[in-house]
C-alpha cells in the first residue's frame, strides 16, 4: 500500500470500514511510514478538538463546523494551508470530511455522552455499540469464523481467545476492528440467542482504563458504567482489555464481563 493510497483510505481506517485485506495493509503501512503514522495521529488529535468544539458550541451544528475547519487550518503546524506541502493539504482535507461525518452522525447525542464521567474508551464504545448493532448501520463485517481469528491474529490477539468466549452460550456472529479512544480495538459480536453483545479487545499496554473497579472477578478488576441506554463493563488481563457493551441491562453486562475474567 502506498501513501498515496493511505492518504485516501485514511477516513475509511479511522471509522473501522476497511475490509480486514486493506486493514492489515494499512496497519503494516504506519508500521513502517513514520510519516503517514504522524500525519494519523495529526487527525487524531483534530478528533479530540472536535469533541471540545461540540461541547462548548451551542447546539447549531453550522457554527459548530466552522469552528472544526477554524482547528483543522489551526493544527497545520501554525502556518497557512498555501504554505503547507501538497501532502499536508491532501491529509487536511481528508480531516475536514471525518470531521464533518462525525458531526452529522454524533449531533446532539455526542454532548450527552461526552458530558458523562466515564473513560473516552467507555464513550466510544457505547456510541458504537448503539450505532452499529442496535441501529445495524451498514459496516464491512467479517462473517466467517476463521477470517475473523486471522484479523484476530493481526491485532495481536489469539485465536484462543475468541474460542474461550464462544464456549458459554456466547456465539460468535461477526467482527471488525474499530477506533476506540484512538486506540485500535477487534469488535467482535456475540449472541447468546436473543440478544447480540459487542465485545471490544485489544492487547493490554501501559494504558489502563481510568476507571475504578466495581468488583474483583477471578483476580482481576472489573468495571462497570451505564451510558446513554447502553451498559457497559470491562475486564483487565495481564494479556488482554476486554470491554463488553449491551443495551439489554447491566445484570447482562457485567454476566458475560464475568464470564471474560474467568476463560480470558
Amino acid at each position: 500500500m502506498t501513501c498515496g493510497e493511505i492518504e485516501r483510505l485514511a477516513p475509511l481506517y479511522i471509522t473501522g470500514e476497511l475490509d480486514a485485506q486493506q486493514a492489515s495493509e494499512f496497519d503494516a503501512h504506519l508500521r513502517s511510514c513514520p510519516a503517514c503514522m504522524r500525519e494519523l495521529e495529526r487527525q487524531s488529535r483534530l478528533d479530540s478538538r472536535l469533541r471540545e468544539v461540540v461541547l462548548a458550541e451551542e447546539d447549531d451544528t453550522a457554527q459548530v463546523d466552522r469552528r472544526v475547519r477554524e482547528l483543522i487550518a489551526a493544527e497545520a503546524v501554525g502556518r497557512p494551508s498555501a504554505q503547507l506541502p501538497s501532502r499536508s493539504r491532501r491529509w487536511a482535507a481528508a480531516a475536514i470530511g471525518i470531521a464533518a461525518a462525525a458531526i452529522i452522525l454524533v449531533g446532539l447525542r455526542y454532548k450527552t455522552i461526552v458530558h458523562q464521567p466515564v473513560a473516552g474508551v467507555y464513550a466510544d464504545a457505547a456510541f458504537d455499540h448503539g450505532l452499529e448493532v442496535v441501529k445495524n448501520q451498514p459496516r464491512r463485517w467479517l462473517t466467517d469464523p476463521g477470517q475473523i481469528a486471522t484479523l484476530a491474529e493481526q491485532q495481536g490477539i489469539s485465536r484462543s481467545a475468541l474460542a474461550a468466549l464462544s464456549s458459554g452460550g456466547y456465539r460468535l456472529v461477526r467482527g471488525k476492528i474499530c477506533f476506540l479512544d484512538h486506540r485500535i480495538f477487534l469488535h467482535l459480536v456475540y449472541a447468546d440467542g436473543t440478544r447480540e453483545f459487542s465485545v471490544y479487545l485489544r492487547p493490554r499496554d501501559e494504558k489502563p482504563l481510568p476507571i475504578p473497579a466495581r468488583e474483583i472477578s477471578n483476580g482481576k478488576p472489573l468495571c462497570a458504567s451505564d451510558l446513554d441506554g447502553e451498559h457497559i463493563a470491562s475486564i483487565e488481563t495481564p494479556q488482554l482489555t476486554a470491554v463488553v457493551v449491551t443495551d439489554e441491562s447491566s445484570d447482562a453486562a457485567l454476566k458475560l464481563a464475568r464470564y471474560a475474567s474467568a476463560v480470558l
